[in-house]
């Protein structure tokens, strides 16, 4: 079985995708009460946790999942967004990016890597934090990925890439900054 960990999990449509790909997610770390309400109705295996993932341990999480550090195929999630979104510039002329609170779940979700050595990682945000001369999240995930790597022993490798989720069959122009890594040092090679 192909165990995965879900972070911001939300009503799970991230977590859909990845189960049709055969993978089976054993814990679900949502603080939004409504998604939460959602996934015990639609996915309770999935033993959602609603709490901040701050407020959830590493170690609690390797208990509800029953995956020991190393053991889960896959970590997955999409940090909340709003730092680096396009609405933010819209709404009030720019976004807080790194300087917003909102900003330090990439440092929960990052701890979480660290602490379970998951086999892959997959990390899903707007196409913001890619913006040229605004990619200081880009960055910081690089250089604490690269930090885990020479700490912990692992050789995550950081592949970044954009998909539009129209070219897959969503009615509307949805592009995506996915941020995919191997704890073996494979490359993933995006789809054209």
């Amino acid at each position: 079985m192909l165990k995965t960990i879900s972070l911001y999990t939300g009503a799970g449509g991230l977590d859909l995708g990845v189960e049709a790909a055969g993978f089976t997610t054993t814990v679900a770390v949502e603080i939004d009460k409504w998604a939460c309400q959602t996934l015990r109705h639609n996915r309770a295996r999935w033993n959602p946790i609603q709490q901040d993932i701050h407020l959830v341990s590493s170690s609690e999480l390797e208990r509800i999942s029953g995956c020991e550090s190393g053991e889960a195929a896959l970590l997955v999630g999409g940090p909340p967004c709003q730092p680096f979104s396009k609405s933010a510039y819209w709404s009030n002329g720019d976004t807080h990016r790194l300087d917003d609170p909102r900003a330090d779940t990439l440092s929960a979700y990052l701890r979480v890597l660290r602490d379970l050595k998951p086999k892959a990682f997959l990390m899903e945000n707007v196409f913001g934090i890619t913006y040229k001369g605004k990619d200081e999240a880009i960055n910081l995930l690089k250089r604490v990925i690269h930090n885990i790597n020479q700490v912990e022993g692992t050789n995550y490798t950081f592949s970044l890439g954009v998909i539009n989720a129209a070219n897959y069959g969503v009615p509307q122009t949805r592009e995506r900054v996915f941020i995919i890594g191997s704890r073996e040092g494979m490359n993933f090679k995006f789809p054209l």
